[in-house]
């Protein structure tokens, strides 16, 4: 029984994938291709031996297989390196797009502030521009009203100034008109006003009651 032991450790242990294709092309034309080559045949005669024709025939069947799967396999790595690498040229120019889409969104985001400045200069500008427009209108109409005032002033300052003559003018007229006719009422008031002149007395020189006393309606 120890004896056994080393011959079925060597027989789980055998690498099949080193078995020259040679050696298992004699064993199937030699042996394999046999009918009575079996498990069954070979068992009646003997266990161990039938055992042995399972394994071999088990052999031949992993070793065909093998063949098969090892260019796969060789294939598979090929494809697998070749998919890991494209991967990651993939991640690369992701993350590269990922970076320039950040960018365009950050200046997707500057423009719209941008634009939205802009409509809002634009409406100030709007505003100031109307405000401009009817400053501009006032400064005329003011200059215009200026104008009249200064010439307003210049009247008033110029009434202010006889006025000392004009009230003691119309003064005189209210005491003494009384039973005067009209001719000689304007005899006198060109007197009176040609002796307040004459005198020094600041008096308008073409007076009348009516303009001086008077409210023009």
């Amino acid at each position: 029984m120890k004896k056994t032991q080393p011959f079925l450790k060597s027989l789980k242990e055998f690498d099949v994938s080193a078995v020259k294709e040679t050696l298992i092309q004699k064993i199937r034309k030699e042996y394999l291709s046999k009918p009575d080559f079996n498990p069954a045949t070979v068992g009646r005669l003997s266990v161990p031996a039938g055992s042995m024709c399972t394994w071999l025939i088990a052999l031949s069947s992993y070793q065909i297989v093998y063949k098969k799967i090892v260019p796969k396999k060789a294939k598979l790595k090929e494809v697998s390196a070749a998919a890991e690498e494209a991967k990651a040229i993939l991640d690369e120019k992701l993350a590269g797009v990922r970076a320039a889409q950040e960018k365009v969104d950050t200046l997707n985001a500057k423009a719209g502030e941008l634009k939205d400045e802009k409509a809002s200069l634009e409406a100030k500008i709007k505003r100031d521009q109307g405000r401009m427009t009817r400053a501009e209108k006032l400064v005329v109409l003011l200059k215009d009203e200026g104008i009249r005032w200064k010439e307003t002033v210049a009247v008033l300052e110029d009434e202010i100034n006889k006025l000392i003559g004009d009230v003691f003018l119309s003064c005189a007229c209210i005491s003494y008109f009384g039973g005067f006719t009209g001719t000689y009422r304007n005899e006198l008031t060109t007197k009176w006003t040609y002796e307040c002149i004459e005198r020094g007395i600041p008096a308008g020189e073409e007076f009348t009651l009516v303009k001086v006393m008077g409210d023009p309606v």
